[in-house]
């Protein structure tokens, strides 16, 4: 039996930039974005899940968390269906030397590197760069 999958994602924007992670449909050879986040854990809040998720992809602590809004998400990647709920947080990071990198070594949950970086805030709301979860951009 499947189950939909409770997630939180956090935007940062900083200068007319968005600091997104960097995926690869090797399925769909599609390259695509995501904002840093993960899966909530059962018990935990999702206000408490977006600053672990953080903390645990990028090794940030952040400040002045507000919820964007929630979406709902069904798709396939890598051939498998998904379906999530998606409780879309911004936030700043407490360290501002994080808005000075370029590239923020990440790291996924199965221990896999990402590229976190910056990207400009045009190319994500002109649909130059597949950005997921669907209805992310609605809330920028």
């Amino acid at each position: 039996m499947r189950h939909i999958r409770a997630k939180v994602v956090c935007l940062f924007r900083h200068q007319h930039r968005i600091l997104l992670t960097e995926g690869n449909d090797l399925i769909k050879d599609e390259k695509y974005v995501i904002p840093v986040g993960g899966g909530i854990e059962f018990g935990e809040k999702s206000t408490d899940a977006v600053r672990r998720e953080t903390f645990e992809e990028i090794g940030a602590e952040i400040d002045n968390l507000r919820l964007l809004g929630i979406c709902e998400n069904m798709f396939t990647s890598s051939s498998a269906a998904g379906h999530e709920i998606v409780f879309v947080y911004e936030a700043e990071f407490k360290d501002k030397s994080f808005y000075q990198r370029e590239n923020i070594p990440g790291i996924e949950a199965d221990g896999e590197g990402v590229i976190v970086r910056w990207f400009d805030e045009d190319d994500i709301l002109n649909g130059s760069l597949p950005f997921y979860p669907d209805g992310i951009i609605d809330m920028l």
